[in-house]
């Protein structure tokens, strides 16, 4: 199964780097995944917290190439069973070379 990788951006730039990446079958499923938070947040986060909402999520593949963006203004409300990702935090901003 591919992996995709979910970054998350601001308008300033790169938040948090995904360099763990989750499975999906293919694109669509990544985008289906991206708009339901990746496992990182829900659009029930998002409506919560008005921040998020100048966040977005850039998709890439396994090769790192830039697929598409998800604005988190646009997620979707949460899927019975969303996809679950390890909390171990990505790397900041500070933390990208």
């Amino acid at each position: 199964m591919p992996r995709y990788f979910f970054d998350v951006q601001s308008g300033s730039g790169l938040v948090c780097l995904d360099y763990e990446g989750l499975d999906c079958a293919d694109d669509q499923a990544a985008l289906d995944t991206a708009r339901h938070g990746a496992g990182f947040t829900s659009h029930g986060d998002c409506a919560r917290n008005p921040q998020l909402a100048r966040y977005r999520f850039a998709v890439a593949d396994a090769e790192h190439r830039a697929l598409f963006v998800v604005p988190f203004t646009e997620l979707e409300p949460d899927l019975p069973d969303p996809p679950k990702r390890p909390r171990r935090g990505g790397r900041s901003r500070a933390g990208v070379h």
